[in-house]
């Protein structure tokens, strides 16, 4: 019974993100992150969004090691968001647009057209508010390469309000 315990101890401590993969270089990854990643976002939530999806480009003009920032624009839409980012010691990406760049009005000219936030927080309006957290992607070479999943946690939201869905991005 010890050895079961033992065994499944080790198991459960060590999982597919901390295994015995290639860890990265940070100072090579600096180099490779910067320039422009282009891709789709592919939404699940909230359920009016479900099957609706963005071309958008995520451009990173700073890297520092495995921390980067830059700004994410989508096809169709003037918004733009500042985004901050960085990369673990495994290759997951990790990245939020954290600020509003430049504002397109998408968000901000609802709240004066209908005057209602919980109005201009429903699909498709609440998809221009920062806060979106990109992640579990890992760092891809030849050819780079981006998958991973997206959400707006926001605990002011209810659960139908959440934003979520999948994303792929691909740099040349």
């Amino acid at each position: 019974m010890k050895i079961f315990k033992i065994v499944f101890i080790i198991l459960a401590s060590s999982t597919y993100r901390c295994s015995d993969q290639e860890t990265v270089d940070c100072k090579k990854v600096d180099q490779e992150l910067i320039g422009d990643w282009k891709g789709v976002a592919n939404y699940f939530g909230p359920r009016q969004a479900n099957g609706s999806t963005h071309n958008f480009t995520l451009t990173i003009e700073n890297s520092n090691g495995c921390s980067f920032t830059g700004h994410t624009k989508y096809d169709n839409f003037p918004t733009t968001f500042n985004v901050s980012g960085n990369v673990d010691i495994f290759g997951w990406v990790t990245f939020t647009e954290v600020s509003i760049k430049q504002d397109g009005g998408e968000y901000a000219d609802c709240l004066v057209r209908i005057n209602s936030s919980s109005r201009c927080n429903q699909w498709p309006d609440l998809r221009w508010k920062e806060g979106n957290k990109f992640n579990e992607a890992r760092f891809r070479r030849d050819p780079y390469i981006l998958i991973g999943k997206f959400e707006r946690p926001n605990s002011y939201e209810r659960g139908w309000q959440i934003l979520n869905g999948t994303f792929s991005l691909s740099k040349n």
